[in-house]
């Protein structure tokens, strides 16, 4: 198996109130628990650890945005979207290459 589609499992214990309210977010979403857990430490690290900078990014768009009429919100709300996208596909990819194996 190579290494980018390789998966590890962990373990989280967490308290029954923040279950029930992880389990009712991914339900809102229809995502599983697992890939809501998934994009949740993947936001963690791109907010603590600076991957895909939202910042940066709407910086380089700001002026086809602004030639388009967005506002700074709206083009943040599409640069989500579209790395939200982009995750879904990469996890897409890294379980359909698992099934795979």
């Amino acid at each position: 198996m190579k290494a980018a589609y390789n998966i590890r499992r962990i373990t989280l214990r967490v308290p029954s109130q923040l279950h029930r309210e992880f389990s009712q977010a991914a339900s809102e979403r229809y995502l599983s628990l697992n890939q809501l857990a998934v994009q949740a430490l993947e936001t963690y690290l791109v907010q603590e650890k600076g991957r895909f900078p939202l910042k940066e990014l709407s910086d380089m768009l700001a002026p086809a945005a602004q030639a388009k009429g967005l506002t700074e919100e709206e083009l943040m709300r599409h640069v989500r979207e579209a790395r939200r996208r982009i995750w879904q596909e990469r996890y897409q990819q890294v379980i359909e290459a698992a099934r795979r194996v």
